[in-house]
């Protein structure tokens, strides 16, 4: 007679061998897929905005196939994939690399404006330090030297006037504060720099009215009355220079 219970392992066994086989099959395909498969599935995440999931498989590629095509596509989409997720700094570190490392790369041109657009975004308030401001418009710089028929080129220009508005605002601040403490003579220098140096940007025309406020308090009327003049021609600022020249013609006949 046969024993049962003898077999009943071997024969439960047998019975998940397939499932075992099937799960061990599945792995290795996984494994075997090319390079053009495991980038398509990065750009399926990428595309879907999963970056995190596009991340490791771009990461993947760049370790397993270094040596193929698909190398520094995937190293310009983990880069952006960092920029889009608002990892800023590792955003740099990936578009450096891809910068140094991949000189005749098509994604070089794009990798020298996200770079600085990663600077500029990394950068705080304009009221904290702006040293990565000033490194953005450095690299903004660059990349308009470097490519000056770019198809890039007024989104640079756009982003180095934002950077700049941001440096000029950051002198407003400290002008007014001086103006608050009534230290015209500061103030004055304050407003003076913005005019001179930050001629294109927002702040230029608000540092002129402020300005001319400070001439007032500081009793230094015809250069006041000079300021408000000018800004008759400004849309912004026509209605309330007009009002303060007509102030001034009252208290100064």
């Amino acid at each position: 007679m046969i024993n049962l219970n003898i077999r009943t392992p071997f024969i439960k066994n047998l019975i998940f061998l397939p499932v075992i086989i099937s799960i061990f099959c599945s792995k290795q395909n996984l494994t075997q897929l090319g390079p053009d498969d495991e980038f398509e599935r990065a750009m399926e995440f990428y595309n879907q905005k999963k970056y995190d999931q596009a991340i490791k498989l771009f990461e993947r590629i760049i370790f397993y196939y270094a040596t193929t095509e698909f190398v520094d596509d995937a190293q310009f989409y983990l880069a952006d994939s960092y920029l889009k997720k608002k990892d800023y700094a590792q955003a740099i570190t990936e578009f450096e690399y891809l910068i140094k490392n991949f000189p005749n790369t098509p994604f070089l041109e794009r990798s020298y404006l996200l770079r600085a657009q990663a600077y500029f975004l990394k950068s705080p308030g304009y009221e904290k330090d702006q040293t990565e401001t000033k490194e953005a418009i450095s690299l903004l710089d660059e990349f308009l030297t470097r490519f000056p028929n770019s198809i890039y080129s007024d989104t640079a220009k756009a982003l180095i006037l934002k950077a700049r508005d941001r440096l000029a605002k950051k002198e407003v601040e400290n002008g007014k504060l001086y103006l608050k403490m009534k230290e015209y003579d500061s103030a004055i220098l304050y407003f003076k720099y913005v005019i001179d140096n930050y001629p294109e940007t927002s702040s230029a025309e608000e540092s002129k009215f402020l300005l001319a406020q400070t001439y007032e308090k500081a009793r230094r009327m015809q250069e006041a009355y000079d300021l408000y003049k000018d800004l008759v021609d400004s849309p912004k600022w026509k209605h309330i220079a007009e009002e303060k020249i007509k102030r001034l013609k009252i208290e100064n006949p």
